[in-house]
């Protein structure tokens, strides 16, 4: 086999192994999403918020206090949930730049 034949060859392979792992981080980021909507809840209790968005209740409740929470469902007087998607809406507002 002739060195341009081979080096034809090896960037052929190496598209391949692009396109591989391409398709590997695709799967991967889809099976992530899928697992989140299987373990997080449409509709959350505050406790199960504070979970999701990984803060203390006490931070929670200070954001509230001050009128920056997300919207809340209101069942009865004690009885609250928070949609997930109006979670996301709520969290995505606060995004700031670009990571």
């Amino acid at each position: 086999m002739s060195p341009e034949n081979l080096t034809l060859r090896i960037d052929a392979l190496k598209t391949l192994v692009r396109q591989h792992e391409e398709m590997l981080n695709h799967a991967h980021h889809r099976i992530d999403d899928l697992e989140t909507q299987l373990t997080i809840p449409k509709l959350m209790t505050p406790r199960q918020l504070c979970e999701f968005l990984q803060i203390s209740e006490g931070q929670f409740y200070a954001w509230k206090r001050a009128g920056d929470s997300p919207p809340a469902i209101y069942w009865s007087e004690r009885t609250v949930r928070y949609d997930l998607d109006a979670v996301m809406a709520w969290a995505k507002s606060k995004e700031v730049g670009q990571a």
